[in-house]
Formats: structure tokens, sequence, C-alpha cells
């Protein structure tokens, strides 16, 4: 019996895991139909833990379901960006300031090294997309505060479906790892004057080319 939960509660997580991971990186587009069935064959498991799976992702906002009719990837608003980068703009520079002193001067320059390769980023989207979000949780998680954390990854969930949109924009990809490596370089000197100002034309920079992308942007 015990061993039958397990195997429910991983067959779940993994549904789970696999259906979130193409919404957030936009493999399923806003809007899109989801199938039970169709999800089903693809895991090679019953609808259960698709079913599951799928209301968990509706508490995150990621699905919006329409009982007895239709299950969606959930769409992005105007208003849902604006949100995002509220929230983000209120949070980030703030903490960034305070743990900045805290900070592995041999992770800040891996991740400066890596930023600073923009070829390869451009190259590599998916790989630049997962190091970048490393980074703003690097930062965050050194706070230790477990419900920031929390807090600040449902964000990036949803930011980061944006972010794959958003690099439909030919030159965000570039202008990003310039204000990274600028981010990056305050960061080294504890200057937090800069720290703040560069981490809000970061923000500010990527949510209006978030608002540039058309047709999966909602009024």
């Amino acid at each position: 019996m015990q061993k039958e939960k397990i195997s429910k509660k991983a067959l779940k997580e993994k549904a789970y895991q696999v259906i979130k991971n193409k919404i957030i990186f936009c493999e399923m587009m806003p809007g899109e139909h989801l199938s039970e069935e169709k999800l089903a064959a693809e895991l090679g498991t019953s609808r259960t833990p698709i079913r599951e799976a799928i209301l968990q992702l509706e508490r995150e906002n990621l699905v919006d379901i329409y009982p007895r009719k239709a299950m969606f990837v959930s769409q992005i608003s105007v208003q849902d960006i604006y949100e995002i980068f509220q929230i983000r703009q209120l949070i980030e520079p703030q903490v960034a300031k305070m743990v900045c002193k805290n900070l592995s001067l041999e992770k800040l320059e891996y991740y400066r090294q890596y930023f600073s390769d923009l070829e390869h980023n451009i190259n590599n989207f998916a790989e630049w997309i997962k190091v970048d979000r490393e980074f703003h949780s690097y930062i965050i998680g050194s706070t230790n505060n477990n419900h920031l954390m929390k807090m600040f990854t449902n964000i990036l969930d949803q930011h980061l479906r944006v972010r794959v949109l958003a690099s439909r924009i030919p030159t965000r990809v570039k202008n990003s790892t310039l204000e990274h490596t600028q981010i990056i370089d305050a960061l080294i000197d504890h200057d937090e004057d800069r720290i703040e100002q560069m981490v809000k034309v970061h923000l500010t920079n990527s949510r209006d080319a978030a608002l540039r992308v058309e047709g999966f942007i909602h009024d």
C-alpha cells in the first residue's frame, strides 16, 4: 500500500513537472487547449495524475479550467506583466543591496564570465534562460528567507513565459546580457547605489520588451 502511494505521488509529480515546463518554456503557448487524454498518452500514464497535476497548475495560475468545458494554458495579459514587474521592482533592488557583501566573489565571477560570452548566449538560448534564472534566484536565496524564495519562485515561473516570448525581439538577449554584467560589476564593487540603479534599469527594460511582444499578450 505504501509503495502504491509513493508510486502515485511520483507519477503526479512527474506529470506536474513535465506539463509545467512545457507551459513556462512556451512549448505550450498561452491560450492553448489542454487534453488530458493526449497528455496521458504522451507521458504513458493514466489520466488521474494528469488531472491532479493540472489542478495544481491551476492553483499556480498557469492553467485555466472551465468545468465541463475545457482546460487551457492561462493567457498573459498586460496587467499580468505590470504586476509581475511591480513585485520584482519592489523586491530585487533592495535585496541585491542587502546581500551584496555576502555573495560569493567566485560565483559572481562565474556569472560575469558566462554573461560576457554574447555569441554563446545567443546561440544557446535555453541554457541562457536557465542561467539567468539561477542568477536572480541566487541573489534572492542569499537572504535565507524561505517564504521570500517560495514567493519569488512563483513569480519567476510566471515571468519565464514572458521572457521566452520577449526573446522574439532580436536585440533583447544582447541588451539583457550587457545589463547582467553591469549588475554583477556593481555587486562585486559593493556599490549599493549602482546596484539599485542597474537592477531597476534591467527590470524596466525587461518589462518594456515583454510589452512589445505581439500575438500572445492580451489587454
